[in-house]
């Protein structure tokens, strides 16, 4: 059976002007925009500086979805590829499937090996009933939305599984608390930290129940390190450099003030189902 189906064409956006004041807060106001804009560049520093997902998270992942070497999966919104370096070495058998460029680039210098094709998760190029696993990380939030679902569950072998994941950083922390104010993350965060993605999954009658888990870690960090992992925030990235380097220096001067190595605590937030 072939894989992909070659009457997909790929969509394209209009980048936005960085110095247009209105073309940015446009793109701000937009979350589609924002999503498509904010990681067409910079995928050097999101790989440097973006944690990638903790043993534990992974293990309960790769159990609940039955895992392992004859498992084909699908990466979706696959970044530069943390999650899928895990997926990878569980044995599966893995296709990521990102829009960006930029992140594609990335992707490739650490699984080269790894097949991946520019697509977007609402219109993705696989015939159907392709794979027995689908995976979003850190990116689900961006395309919540029926028409994703209906995408994931079409090229999904009946009862195959779906895992959506997020890192998100513990607010109840004092640094975090601290680092969200000046960075603005509590402004232009693009879903309320914790919101129950289940909620989209059962209301497109394509899954069955889901199961959701939580976990704990901490990823330690250098300064330049913790300004990076602001700096790769897709609303950083499409600010106007004086707007940018505002709040960066902020964040550089709350990382002289803590010692090294910097401790951010995270909360992994784990959804998993099966197709019907």
């Amino acid at each position: 059976m072939p894989l992909y189906d070659e009457t997909v064409p790929p969509r394209h956006h209009i980048a936005p002007d960085p110095d247009s004041p209105d073309d940015v807060d446009r793109v701000l106001a937009d979350k589609v925009l924002l999503g498509r804009s904010g990681f067409s560049s910079g995928s050097d520093v999101y790989e440097r500086a973006r944690p990638g997902y903790s043993d534990e998270s992974v293990a309960h992942l790769v159990g609940a979805l039955d895992i392992g070497p004859q498992t084909r999966l699908l990466d979706v919104a696959s970044g530069t590829g943390k999650l899928t370096r895990s997926l990878v070495a569980a044995g599966a058998t893995c296709v990521a499937a990102e829009q960006s460029a930029s992140m594609r680039a990335s992707f490739a210098s650490v699984l080269p090996d790894t097949l991946q094709v520019g697509a977007d998760a609402l219109r993705l190029p696989f015939v159907d009933s392709s794979f027995d696993a689908v995976t979003v990380a850190q990116a689900f939030h961006w395309f919540a939305t029926t028409e994703a679902l209906d995408e994931f569950a079409r090229v999904l072998r009946p009862g195959g599984g779906l895992a959506l994941i997020w890192n998100e950083r513990d607010e109840s922390d004092p640094l975090v608390a601290e680092l969200t104010r000046i960075s603005k993350w509590d402004i232009h965060q693009p879903y309320p930290v914790g919101r129950d993605f289940g909620l989209n999954i059962d209301a497109s009658g394509r899954f069955g129940p889901v199961s959701r888990s939580r976990f704990r870690f901490t990823q330690q960090l250098d300064r330049t390190s913790f300004v990076e992992q602001v700096a790769s925030r897709s609303y950083i990235v499409v600010l106007p450099e004086d707007r940018r380097r505002a709040i960066l220096d902020q964040v550089a001067e709350l990382a002289d003030s803590v010692d090294q190595p910097i401790l951010l605590p995270y909360l992994v937030d784990l959804f998993c189902t099966r197709a019907l």
